[in-house]
C-alpha cells in the first residue's frame, strides 16, 4: 500500500516534469519528510529531506530537518556530514558550528573541532559554549595552556557559570 506522503511526493514529481516549477516537488518531499519525522519514521524522513535537498540544494529548512532526523535517530556521523554541507551555505550558523565541533570531539578529532570552535569565537569571542568546546578540544589535542586560557576567559566573563569552575 502506498502511503499518502509518498503519493504526494510522486504527484509533485510528476507535475514537476510537466513544467510546474521544481520547488513544488521539493516542498512536497519536505512535507512528506516532516510527516515521517513526526511519526518517528527516521529512515523515511531522511530520504524525503534528502530528496528535497537534491531537488533544491538551497532548501535550508529541509537541510535543518535532515540534521535533526540524523541526530534524533543516533546517526551523528551523518549529522556531521549534513552540518558540514549546511555550513557551506550558511557559514555563520554558530549553533551548527558548535554542534559539529562537539561531534568531532566525540570522534576524537580535536584539531578539526578546534577549527570549528575557533570560528565561533572569532564571531563571538565570549560565546560560553565556544569557550568550553575550545577548551575541551585543546585539552584533547594536548594543548593544556590554550585550554586553561579559554577556561580563564570563561571564568572571567561568566563568574557564575559552574561549567567554567570544574575542568
Amino acid at each position: 500500500m502506498i502511503s499518502l506522503s509518498l503519493l504526494c511526493v510522486l504527484t509533485a514529481l510528476a507535475l514537476d516534469q510537466s513544467g510546474v516549477p521544481h520547488i513544488r516537488a521539493a516542498e512536497a518531499a519536505y512535507e512528506a519528510g516532516k510527516h515521517a519525522q513526526l511519526e518517528k519514521q527516521w529512515q523515511a524522513a531522511a530520504e524525503y529531506f534528502q530528496k528535497a535537498v537534491e531537488i533544491e540544494p538551497t532548501f535550508l529548512d529541509a537541510r535543518k530537518n535532515l540534521i535533526a532526523v540524523y541526530l534524533d535517530s543516533g546517526r551523528r556521523l551523518d549529522a556531521a556530514a549534513a552540518i558540514t554541507q549546511f555550513l557551506e551555505i550558511e557559514p555563520g550558523a554558530l549553533k551548527y558550528r558548535l554542534l559539529l565541533g562537539q561531534i568531532l570531539l566525540e570522534q576524537q578529532q580535536p584539531e578539526r573541532a578546534l577549527a570549528q570552535f575557533s570560528l565561533v569565537l572569532k564571531r563571538e569571542p565570549y560565546n560560553a559554549d565556544g569557550l568550553l568546546g575550545f577548551a575541551a578540544a585543546a585539552r584533547q589535542a594536548g594543548m593544556k595552556d590554550r585550554a586553561d586560557a579559554a577556561m580563564r576567559r570563561g571564568r572571567q566573563h561568566y563568574p557564575g557559570d559552574d561549567r567554567f569552575k570544574s575542568f
